[in-house]
Parts: structure tokens; sequence; C-alpha cells
């Protein structure tokens, strides 16, 4: 059975997943069909700060939460790190999608967002080798007595 830790670390993979999904969406969106743009008024600024806040936010603050709680787990650790090459890899394709962007003119900080959390997705990827390698160090210590 997984420990608490464990399912933490669940769930920041699921939380860096489904912002990723919902940023390709959302940007592919505001491409629009066949490059025209959306079809509705949007205001790109606000509706992508719902998606940071209701998948990304959470999933930095579980990350750092998981560090404390997963003791060390191996699992924990891989399934953190596995979230920040995901979100890494995924900012960089939607990097990609925004000079498609045409019909609307977005603001500074939307179009430099994902290299932000291009930055975050480094800091989860040290978060789980980190705990990964003090769970290798661990054992080892153990193991010598």
């Amino acid at each position: 059975m997984f420990r608490a830790g464990e399912w933490l670390s669940i769930a920041v993979l699921g939380l860096v997943v489904l912002f990723i999904f919902t940023s390709i969406a959302f940007f592919t969106f505001l491409i629009g069909p066949e490059g025209t743009g959306p079809t509705t008024t949007v205001d790109p600024s606000t509706a992508y700060i719902q998606f940071i806040f209701i998948s990304l936010a959470p999933a930095i603050g579980l990350a750092f939460f998981t560090n404390v709680l997963s003791e060390g787990s191996r699992l924990s650790s891989l399934l953190v790190l596995a979230a920040g090459i995901c979100l890494i890899f995924g900012m960089l394709y939607v990097t990609s999608l925004i000079p498609m962007i045409t019909e609307i003119e977005l603001p500074s900080w939307v179009v430099y967002a994902p290299w932000i959390f291009s930055l975050l997705g480094i800091l989860l990827v040290a978060i789980g080798y980190i705990n990964y390698r003090k769970k290798a160090y661990l054992s080892a210590k153990n193991n010598e007595f």
C-alpha cells in the first residue's frame, strides 16, 4: 500500500499533466480554427491565471510537501522527477504554439510564462533528484552498520 508521500507525488504528477493539457488546449483555442483566432471574445490573461492556480500552483506546493512526507521514498522521488520532466517538455511544446497566435494580442507575461514554468519544471526535477539521492544515501548508510 502507498504511503502519504507517494499519494501526494501521484497528485503532483496528475496536476502537472492537467496543467500541460489545459495549456495546450488554451493556446490551441487562441490559435482558432485554421489560424483565424477564437470565434468568441476572451481575455487570455485571466483565463490563464485560472489554469495556473487550479493545477500548477498546487502541484508545486505538493512537491515541497512530498519532500517532507515521503521520507526518502524512491517511488515518490521518481514521480516528482517525472512530473518535472513532463512540465519542461510540455512547456516547450506550448512555446511552439505561441507564435501561431496572430489574431489576439497576448500580454507579455502570458508569452513568457511557459519559460518560467519550464524553470519550475527544473525545480521539480531537482526536488525529485535530491529526494532520490537522499534515499540512496540513507540506505547505504544503514547497510554499513
